[in-house]
């Protein structure tokens, strides 16, 4: 009986799983929350690692959103500011000099005050309220009328029509030669006491291009912190693994040092039910083990002396 195989998880084992599984399971969670987001269906528990990058992303898409509208209304307000100040030296130039509208054409001063630059790449222009054009930036576009213009650039005509009441604003699309489009910003102002009107135009991101030069800085500071996450992470994964092994090592000694004086008393519980009434109980606990190396020692005792009794009758009763 006392070498029969015993079934069962032992009580180190146990006392490892117990002490060192919920250990495990704390660290797993407090690692999924700080470092993983999980979906069950509709529901998303974000990590703080993911609230923290999700916050970084948005408040930068905020900020650049709220940069680039400011640069563009300033980029309209200069265009704009253009166009009735070219609008007013024209008014002053025709009043001065008496010109009559037949002979716009074959002034080439009222034509250096018509056509100006705005910002980088756009000008302003010389056109009546029917839409001839006078003084352009392309001489072909001259003496030309631009309702040909309403089919192929329907945004600008928009405006354009718009601006024959009173000065009208607003955006239409220009395809550059390599086919993409972008738009372009264009303010149209009245030359007053005259049928002539100043349109000023040029492309609005020429002014947010500050913008553009914080969105590759932004995109360049997620780039760092991802990249310094994922070496945090590194770092931290391997520290947990240290902790977890260290953990694992101190839990075994102290569940041994727990567990040594219980297989100790068994094999001594297990030599007296053998008849080794001899053993010696040299265990050297306390509490609860200690109590119950003592009470083996007493019955190791006690089964001896009534043993020893038992034999002194037999020898006296065979006398």
């Amino acid at each position: 009986m006392a070498n029969e195989k015993k079934s069962g998880m032992g009580l180190l084992p146990r006392l490892i799983i117990g002490v060192f599984v919920p250990i495990l399971l704390a660290f797993l969670i407090i690692g999924n929350i700080v470092f993983f987001s999980i979906n069950f269906g509709n529901v998303q528990l974000k990590s703080i690692r993911d609230l923290g990058f999700a916050g970084f992303k948005e408040m930068s898409a905020a900020s650049l959103k709220e940069y680039t509208s400011s640069m563009n209304k300033l980029g309209e307000k200069a265009i704009q500011d253009k166009a009735e100040d070219v609008a007013k030296q024209v008014e002053v130039y025709v009043r001065l000099k008496g010109i009559k509208k037949t002979d716009l054409s074959k002034n080439p001063l009222l034509r250096e005050i018509a056509v100006q630059k705005v910002g980088d790449t756009g000008y302003t222009a010389l056109l009546d309220t029917s839409a001839m054009a006078y003084f352009h930036v392309d001489p072909r576009l001259e003496g030309t009328d631009l309702h040909a213009l309403a089919t192929k650039l329907p945004g600008f005509w928009k405006i354009m029509e718009a601006g024959v009441q009173t000065n009208a604003s607003g955006y239409y699309d220009w395809r550059d030669p390599d086919g993409s489009k972008r738009p372009k910003y264009m303010y149209v102002a009245h030359v007053k006491g005259t049928d002539l009107m100043i349109a000023a135009t040029t492309y609005i991101d020429e002014f947010s291009k500050p913008a553009r030069a914080i969105a590759t800085k932004l995109g360049q500071m997620e780039k760092t912190y991802s990249s310094e996450y994922s070496h945090r992470f590194k770092v931290f994964g391997f520290v947990v693994l240290i902790d977890l092994a260290l953990l694992l090592a101190v839990i075994y000694l102290y569940s041994y040092s727990v567990v040594r004086p219980v297989r100790r008393l068994v094999e001594v519980a297990d030599k007296i039910s053998m008849g080794d009434l001899k053993t010696s109980v040299d265990v050297n606990a306390k509490g609860e083990v200690g109590a119950l190396a003592e009470s083996i020692e007493r019955m190791q005792i006690s089964v001896r002396a009534a043993i020893e009794r038992l034999q002194k009758k037999r020898r006296e009763e065979k006398k």
